[in-house]
């Protein structure tokens, strides 16, 4: 475990995640993978703080998104501590509290591992987040 906030940034770990489980037609939680991407920057105690996360899935029930879902295929999932070939959500992101994620426990730690490609996972991220707030004000007419 590291001893800041930032530090903690590239790690994939477990995270508690809300989601809507449409056979029982109710909300649940499950822990699932995730990469953290940032965090707040006015925390005032390290284990008290949130953070930015992107998903982790297999997508057993759709295609991935061909520009923003990036594939940890072959034995690539291996390396990374991920069970089964998944794909990084580069635009499926939320925020937790650091008390419902494994931080101190990473599955890994790509960011320091693989420098090069916590880099590409942030530029999807950032053109994804680009394209759309740019779309949001077109929509709502701020384009005028």
């Amino acid at each position: 475990m590291l001893t800041t906030p930032e530090g903690n940034i590239g790690l994939i770990c477990r995270s508690l995640e809300k989601y809507y489980d449409t056979r029982a037609g109710e909300m649940k939680v499950k822990r699932r993978p995730v990469l953290i991407i940032g965090c707040e920057d006015d925390y005032i105690r390290p284990k008290n703080v949130d953070y930015e996360l992107v998903y982790i899935s297999t997508l057993p029930n759709k295609d991935p998104h061909p520009t923003y879902d990036y594939p940890v295929l072959d034995d690539f999932h291996i390396e990374l501590g991920l069970d089964r070939p998944s794909y990084i959500r580069t635009h499926k992101h939320t925020w937790n509290h650091a008390k419902f994620i494994t931080y101190q426990d990473p599955i890994s730690d790509l960011g320091r591992e693989h420098p090069e490609l916590f880099k590409e996972i942030l530029n999807l991220n950032t053109k994804w987040m680009e394209k759309r707030n740019y779309h949001s004000m077109y929509c709502v007419g701020f384009n005028k």
